[in-house]
């Protein structure tokens, strides 16, 4: 499966965004991440992604855009963990609701694409309109059955799936053997 150059960039910050780890490790806990942890978490996501932002978005995070990440990062990760179409579609209509994006064409660096919120737009809604927007095109184009969270029980990032027949389980290589290897060994250990 392709997806073109711009689209699968967001997407990969859509998934970005889903997986980071304060707020995902709060999510499969089921614990409030704790303040100083979440921060630390989302200023590292927007010094590591700071191309997607406009140089009018200031990078410094108050208490609520900290929050409103870690909210994008929630939804996102309920899109990809949604069990069927319509649960896929309900909660991607919630966060499209929630973002509002608004596309417009730009060639600001010599090809055209599209953004998704005004170029002075604070960075929280510049995030929230581009993954929502990326979300939204994987979804429609592709199938809910391309975006997941990872079988291996010990881990639970959400990843987008690229295979050809829909089939990929984990998020990585790593996880997929991780999880062979400890079956093959309960299967001997059963075994014996």
């Amino acid at each position: 499966m392709e997806y073109d150059t711009y689209n699968a960039d967001a997407l990969q910050l859509a998934v970005d965004l889903a997986n980071l780890a304060a707020a995902r490790d709060a999510a499969v806990a089921g614990v409030t991440p704790d303040g100083d942890e979440l921060r630390a978490a989302c200023e590292t996501f927007v010094a590591t992604h700071t191309d997607w932002f406009s140089e009018q978005a200031s990078r410094t995070l108050t208490a609520p855009d900290v929050a409103s990440i870690a909210e994008l990062s929630h939804c996102l990760r309920n899109i990809a963990s949604a069990g069927t179409d319509t649960e896929s579609v309900d909660r991607l209509n919630a966060l499209l609701q929630q973002c509002k994006p608004v596309p417009r064409a730009t060639n600001h660096d010599g090809t055209p694409h599209l953004h998704y919120s005004d170029d002075d737009a604070p960075l929280v809604e510049q995030l929230g309109a581009t993954v929502s927007m990326a979300m939204a095109n994987l979804i429609v184009r592709h199938g809910r059955d391309r975006i997941g969270v990872c079988a291996a029980t010990d881990c639970a990032d959400v990843f987008v799936d690229t295979s050809r027949n829909r089939s990929r389980r984990y998020c990585s290589e790593t996880c997929a053997s991780r999880t062979t290897v400890s079956a093959y060994r309960r299967r001997q250990k059963a075994a014996r």
